[in-house]
């Protein structure tokens, strides 16, 4: 995001808050931290020789950030709301603080990644004024430095579920998929949270930034096994280090691929259930053929992504009296 705004021209300066599970301490910490931050961020917006806005990138306490972000950064901040309706308990994401919210009047700006979150905003009542803008993005070539572009030679591809686990998740898939690739790929499974899950290795950990970028970097494919989303900050990831990805046609990853990719299944029936048989396709395809279409997918999405954060920054000049 910062390189965005940057190569747009605009000066960044990051104020960063460790949540509890990095900075060891307790929730209650974190939240005087978060605001501490915001006062700051507003002071300094305030204070600036030159238009500033203040971009909360992750709002600690959801909808409640609105009236925080107002008070402590006034007409200069907007928020970023990756998951309007979290897809785990959050607090102060309720439909009812989204509703008073929405009576707020000259509310921060608000900025989403996906049509489906703002869809998910409108129906909350809060898409008045929503911006909707591709996810950040590194390019493919800056990102895959250091990381090797392939796994080593030995044994068999590698394909991985990476991220914490969340209920939406879908397990039932994940087991089922096991039974008709053990045999040609090895299965693993890392993050936070997970279950056991049959056929596959899973590693119940947190996991460090630089291992992440290893273990994505290292993959053959990497499946996105959501029921529902609104993006996924693991397929950016992926897409930055051209590592293809595999998941369903009907999320936000047919803006990264195109609805028409064979790394994507579509899905049909009445449930929305999809055959294992174009999972494994897909899957199959990633293998074989997805690095090359992961590169370009990349180069596409991040000059989108670069031009769309460009005229969000033009757009905030032209505002200005």
């Amino acid at each position: 995001m910062c390189a965005h705004l940057r190569d747009s021209g605009a000066e960044t300066e990051v104020i960063s808050v460790a949540e509890p599970s990095q900075s060891g301490n307790g929730r209650l910490q974190w939240l005087i931290s978060y605001t501490q931050a915001l006062v700051s961020a507003g002071r300094l917006a305030r204070q600036s020789a030159v238009p500033s806005k203040v971009l909360v990138t992750w709002p600690v306490l959801g909808f409640v950030d609105l009236f925080t972000v107002k008070l402590t950064c006034g007409s200069s901040g907007m928020i970023v709301y990756h998951d309007p309706r979290p897809l785990v308990r959050s607090l102060g994401s309720s439909s009812l603080l989204a509703g008073l919210a929405a009576h707020l009047r000259r509310r921060p700006g608000t900025l989403v990644h996906s049509s489906e979150a703002a869809e998910a905003m409108r129906g909350l009542r809060l898409g008045d004024g929503v911006v909707l803008l591709p996810h950040p993005m590194l390019p493919v070539h800056d990102a895959m430095q250091g990381f090797p572009s392939v796994k080593g030679d030995s044994g068999p591809p590698i394909i991985r579920v990476l991220g914490q686990y969340k209920p939406d998740r879908d397990v039932a898939l994940l087991e089922e998929l096991a039974t008709r690739l053990t045999s040609k790929y090895t299965l693993e499974i890392v993050g936070r949270g997970w279950p056991a899950v049959s056929g596959w290795t899973v590693v119940a950990r947190f996991v460090p930034e630089d291992e992440l970028d290893q273990l994505i970097s290292t993959s053959d494919a990497i499946i996105i096994p959501y029921r529902r989303f609104y993006q996924s900050g693991i397929a950016i990831r992926a897409l930055e280090q051209a590592v293809p990805i595999v998941g369903r046609a009907g999320t936000s990853l047919r803006e990264l691929y195109g609805a028409q990719s064979k790394l994507l299944v579509m899905e049909s029936g009445e449930h929305r259930r999809t055959s294992i048989d174009g999972w494994i396709s897909a899957i199959d395809h990633a293998v074989a053929h997805g690095r090359t279409e992961a590169a370009l997918a990349g180069k596409l999405f991040h000059e989108g992504a670069s031009s769309g954060w460009a005229s969000l920054y033009r757009s905030w000049l032209q505002a200005e009296p």
